[in-house]
């Protein structure tokens, strides 16, 4: 099937577990968005703790902490749905160049032996483009969408980012604690941004 049938099943997918009618997937794509979210979270704390030990200012380091805590959602589900593009254009290539290999290997060995490597090129090359959309491609895009689903709720229904990423990004800035609404609505916009361009790159034909 075409790579967009993927991507817009892997949004139904999502819509439909965060929504609460497949309830028998519900915990595990929860869980698999939250543990999405761990695993980009962590590696920011590893690289904000080493920025800090080696000496980094500390007003840049809350600055850029505080920033990561606001956009990291939407840039976990930006980077899932990036790579299930990539995985549909990655499946074509890799199908073109298993199928030219089999159809090659009639320079180069006998017969019956070329007819054996072109069926099993040829083989190979369906399996590739037919399951990577059901393991790899949809899969991703229905995590980008629960991501989506857990933290766009709660960010639109508080109508404010959270206290101290702001306070954090504030002291980063001017060097003392504050939450305006102009910073506000600019770090609102930074955390929505995200998400947008992931649903446009996955409803995108």
């Amino acid at each position: 099937m075409r790579g967009r049938f993927w991507l817009l099943l892997g949004v139904a997918i999502g819509l439909a577990v965060s929504l609460g009618r497949l309830p028998f997937l519900a915990g595990a794509g929860r869980a698999l968005a939250d543990t999405s979210l761990h695993m980009v979270a962590g590696a920011a704390r590893r690289l904000l703790a080493g920025a800090a030990s080696s000496g980094a200012p500390r007003r840049a380091v809350l600055g850029v902490a505080g920033l990561l805590a606001v956009v990291l959602p939407g840039l976990t589900a930006l980077l899932l749905v990036i790579a299930a593009r990539a995985t549909i254009r990655v499946r074509g290539l890799l199908a073109a160049v298993l199928a030219v290999l089999g159809v090659c290997s009639f320079f180069y060995e006998p017969g019956i032996r070329a007819w054996g490597a072109l069926v099993l090129g040829l083989t190979l090359a369906t399996l590739a483009v037919a399951v990577s959309g059901p393991v790899l491609v949809a899969p991703f895009v229905a995590a980008a969408t629960l991501i989506g689903a857990q933290f766009l709720p709660t960010l639109f229904r508080s109508g404010r980012v959270a206290q101290e990423a702001l306070s954090a990004v504030h002291v980063a800035l001017f060097g003392a604690p504050a939450t305006p609404a102009w910073l506000q609505v600019l770090m609102f916009g930074l955390a929505v941004l995200p998400f947008l361009l992931a649903a446009r790159l996955a409803l995108r034909a």
